[in-house]
């Protein structure tokens, strides 16, 4: 009789140990998806919407294709090459990281587009410049980019 109760208090507790192990990796695994600190979603910002052409400084260029749910990289080297793709998110795989920034005494929000192990050092904001006198909305890059609607901008 005591072996039975030994062995089922062997089993109570290895049924325990077995549970709090099958939790503690499939908290790990939730902490995987979302260690993106700040406030993030997973839908890119509307005024965002659309293909943004730019020229990283000294290196080449790129087009940025921004949809609801999925964000692709191309790049180039030479302006009348072809385009390469580089990168694509979507879906799961991709997280928006929401924050505002305080730049020339104003406040802007800041977005970047990230997958689940990416350092958050790459965010976006958007703005308006002025090109050959007109009014054309950007968006600039925390790297040194500034993206254009039209590629007859990009210089």
């Amino acid at each position: 009789m005591m072996k039975k109760i030994s062995h089922l208090m062997i089993g109570v507790v290895a049924l325990f140990v077995g549970l709090g192990l099958a939790l503690a990796v499939t908290s790990t695994a939730s902490a995987e998806k979302t260690n993106i600190p700040g406030p993030y979603s997973r839908s890119t910002p509307v005024k965002a919407h659309g293909t943004w052409y730019g020229k990283l400084p000294y290196i080449h260029y790129r087009k940025l294709i921004v949809k609801k749910h999925s964000v692709t990289w191309y790049e180039k080297d030479k302006r009348a090459g072809a385009w390469k793709k580089t990168r694509h998110l979507k879906n799961g795989h991709l997280f928006v990281r929401h924050d505002k920034i305080r730049l020339h005494k104003k406040t802007r929000a800041i977005f970047g587009f990230y997958s689940a192990n990416q350092d958050d050092a790459d965010f976006n904001y958007l703005s308006t410049k002025r090109v050959k006198g007109k009014k054309v909305r950007v968006m600039i890059s925390g790297n040194g980019g500034t993206y254009y609607h039209s590629w007859k901008n990009v210089k």
